[in-house]
């Protein structure tokens, strides 16, 4: 695949903001009888995130004045350019920007779902396999920060995390991931080159392993002869805004067992500090449209402003009841990251069933039971408490959708194990209750 030479991959954090004129298709609806058909809408001088050149781009909040009430412009909706249809309304070649239509998609993940198949074997296969070990380093960089706490069990115990996930990873061939299952492997080991106890260096280990497998996802995604440009650079923006998600529950976690909340080493200036880096963070997760994250994004941008106004009273107080206050806060911000990345993790497992389901391929025994233990491990995570705050996932949730989304999940998963006797496994069923799932979220 040929990348424009000018071309700079997308980031939400950086927006690129452009103004040119077009015209957005709107969205076909169930008509009442007598009801005038909905036309496409015309904008001229009309503000867009650029993703793509010319071709795709975001909805920021102040697109057009016309934009107010109309769901297909909403901040965070996808617009991708259609030619043939800009031919057909227009009649014949396209001569202006103007008459250049666009289609909208509520989000990124309903974009990367609506643009077209991605070749099976890399999306079925690779790609999850290599987002799986990403996410087994993940843990283990977690996990290292305990293992001085831990006996020596728990170090086997961690030991066995790695050597599995670096067995499930197969017998790689290509350079890239022979070096991720290699740093796999040295992550799960507690001693160091020289016969030292050292897990201090297990997280340097991890960040390289991550990087190891991110190259080798963005390289995979070059293969397939089916996926066009604009469904690479949604897969690298989807995933910048997973990295966006897992550096804030990050952030959290720190926080959470961050020394500068021990009274012994609490001083009102370093509370301040803390608070102002908060605030910080507060402001770049609330400039974020990116539907359907922004929703998470502005809501945590509101519980660390409360976070960080409750540690400028204690600091003033010297009252250590608000930075346990605070504390609660910022568990809540760390838990509504976990139910992101459940999120994330669904509409996965969406992406991939929704792709056989298109092909009316069947689906294999190993493929069934992968995709049945991911849905599982989903729900546990969303149903029960967290380890880390000690509390339910939706714990001081103003918006709980939890049991909307549970019961889904439970019914996709009968849909994915119904019997040969019933007609065997029902993908078109799962793929709608995902969905459902998927749209509180």
């Amino acid at each position: 695949m040929t990348v424009p030479f000018s071309f700079v991959w997308p980031d939400p954090q950086e927006p690129r903001i452009i103004v040119r004129d077009l015209t957005v298709l709107r969205n076909r609806r169930r008509r009442k009888k007598g009801e005038p058909k909905i036309e496409p809408l015309v904008l001229t001088g009309a503000k867009l995130i650029e993703l793509i050149p010319h071709c795709l781009y975001e909805v920021p909040m102040d697109c057009h004045e016309l934009a107010k009430d109309v769901r297909e412009l909403r901040p965070g909706s996808i617009l991708s350019r259609n030619m043939k249809v800009s031919e057909r309304l227009s009649g014949g070649p396209i001569e202006s920007q103007v008459d250049q239509c666009f289609q909208s998609f509520d989000g990124v993940f309903k974009a990367r779902r609506g643009l077209g198949k991605i070749d099976r074997r890399y999306r079925s296969r690779e790609i999850p396999a290599n987002k799986k070990l990403a996410g087994t380093l993940d843990e283990l960089m977690k996990y290292s920060w305990e293992l001085r706490k831990v006996d020596e069990e728990g170090q086997s115990s961690f030991v066995l995390i790695a050597v599995r996930a670096a067995k499930a990873y197969g017998k790689p061939i290509d350079e890239t991931k022979v070096m991720a299952q290699q740093r796999t492997l040295q992550a799960g080991s507690v001693i160091d080159s020289i016969g030292r106890f050292n897990p201090g260096r297990i997280p340097l280990i991890c960040f390289a392993g991550e990087n190891k497998v991110a190259s080798r996802i963005q390289a995979v995604r070059g293969i397939g002869r089916r996926m066009s440009f604009r469904e690479v650079v949604l897969e690298h923006y989807i995933d910048r805004l997973h990295e966006i998600s897992r550096d804030v529950s990050r952030s959290q976690e720190h926080r959470l067992r961050g020394e500068w909340l021990v009274p012994l080493k609490r001083t009102p200036n370093s509370v301040r500090k803390e608070a102002g880096q908060i605030e910080f963070e507060a402001q770049r997760l609330r400039a974020i449209v990116s539907r359907p994250f922004s929703r998470s994004f502005n809501r945590c941008a509101d519980d660390l402003d409360e976070a960080a106004q409750l540690l400028r009273q204690a600091a003033t107080a010297s009252d250590g009841q608000y930075v346990d206050q605070s504390k609660d806060v910022i568990g809540r911000v760390y838990r509504a990251m976990i139910q992101m990345d459940c999120h994330r993790r669904l509409e996965e497992v969406l992406l991939q069933v929704g792709i056989l389901e298109d092909r009316k391929q069947d689906i294999g025994a190993s493929e069934q039971l992968m995709y049945k233990e991911e849905l599982l491990a989903i729900h546990r995570r969303l149903a029960h408490v967290d380890p880390r705050t000690a509390r339910k996932l939706e714990h001081g949730f103003k918006r709980p959708v939890l049991p909307r989304v549970l019961p889904r999940i439970h019914l996709a998963v009968e849909a994915l194990m119904r019997k040969l006797i019933d007609g065997g496994p029902d993908l078109k069923t799962m793929q709608t209750e995902l969905k459902l799932a998927c749209a509180p979220l």
